[in-house]
């Protein structure tokens, strides 16, 4: 009778346990690809990514890391096919180029943050009136320079370009450059051209303009002097912070997420930020990235995701860890208070266009 009874509990107990998992809702999974190679970038995504999933039990987003160098054509062959992430973190700079392949779904109206957003970051957004992305971290270029080597040159860092070209020149010998810059033919080299051409007072509609030509003189001048690595013209901006990083250069135009690796990497450079030079007008360029949700995937879910992302105080954390600028102004003033180098940073920001 004894063995009947425990049977008896042990069957039911088998059979609630049978039940609680036939009954436990099944979680729908969000892809997320994105391209960024930086292990520090990679390790606070996954952070962000785990403790969202253990914040409900409904939804799970699993990443995908896909090379820069192969991650337009994976995303423009994934919208061929069908099969198309969830969410795709795309450039600013290639958002509208990549929509017009295949419309990222519409997001008007449905996430109610949105007019809390930086002009700035919502620009490349909208097409027609309608939103498109939620936009992610924002960066602007600025000069990153070694500060033994200006020293050892007897130079202090450069506020004209005239005083630059000096300065690159000096600070060039046999062990380093004067100064790299990404030249690679895709956004990233216009990404670092153009505020030396917007500081000479050219612009791209006006590019064979004597401000146009002066912009293009001075890189191709740096080039013939031997003080520009001439393997700049294949170089990304990762290329040149790790030149950087490796003492080979004593100067450089890059984004706020080089203070990490640098500092990690080679804890040895004392290195400095400072506005990029200019002959006219201080400015800089606004970049970043968006987040594009698939019109064919689970765009609710996705929306939750982007949700989560928006809240400003895990924003200001996240956006701390990943050495990006918060998309959001009430956001990116608090940013990075005890940190000299990446608040430099937001004060450049304020002159990017």
């Amino acid at each position: 009778m004894a063995f009947l009874l425990i049977l008896l509990l042990f069957t039911a107990g088998c059979g609630r346990q049978a039940q609680e998992e036939e009954s436990a809702p099944e979680k729908t999974v969000v892809t997320l690809w994105h391209y960024w190679d930086i292990p520090a970038c990679q390790q606070t995504l996954t952070k962000l990514v785990k403790t969202f999933n253990a914040s409900q039990d409904r939804i799970t987003v699993e990443i995908k890391y896909v090379p820069d160098e192969d991650f337009k054509k994976q995303l423009a062959l994934s919208m061929a096919d069908g099969t198309m992430p969830d969410i795709a973190v795309v450039d600013s700079s290639d958002f509208r180029f990549s929509h017009n392949m295949k419309h990222f779904a519409d997001l008007t109206g449905k996430l109610e943050v949105l007019p809390e957003y930086l002009p700035q970051a919502m620009e490349p957004c909208e097409i027609d009136g309608r939103v498109y992305g939620l936009p992610f971290g924002m960066n602007c270029p600025a000069l990153i320079y070694n500060k033994q080597m200006l020293e050892e040159a007897g130079y202090a860092v450069p506020a004209t370009w005239e005083e630059f070209c000096d300065t690159a020149v000096r600070t060039t010998n046999e062990s380093h450059y004067g100064f790299a810059v990404a030249g690679i033919q895709s956004e990233e080299s216009l990404y670092a051209f153009l505020p030396v051409l917007w500081s000479m007072g050219g612009d791209v509609t006006r590019i064979d303009s004597e401000a146009g030509r002066n912009a293009f003189s001075l890189l191709g001048t740096l080039s013939e002097q031997g003080v520009l690595n001439r393997l700049s013209v294949s170089m990304t901006l990762a290329d040149v912070m790790h030149q950087f990083s490796k003492g080979k250069t004593a100067m450089m135009f890059n984004t706020c997420m080089t203070v990490g690796y640098i500092r990690k990497n080679a804890p040895d450079i004392e290195f400095g930020i400072a506005p990029i030079p200019l002959d006219g007008e201080r400015i800089t360029t606004v970049g970043g990235e968006i987040m594009a949700v698939s019109e064919d995937g689970h765009v609710e879910e996705a929306l939750e995701f982007m949700r989560y992302l928006a809240e400003p105080r895990r924003m200001q954390s996240y956006m701390d860890d990943f050495g990006f600028l918060a998309p959001r102004d009430d956001v990116m003033e608090k940013q990075f208070p005890d940190d000299e180098e990446r608040r430099a940073f937001v004060g450049l920001f304020q002159t990017a266009r």
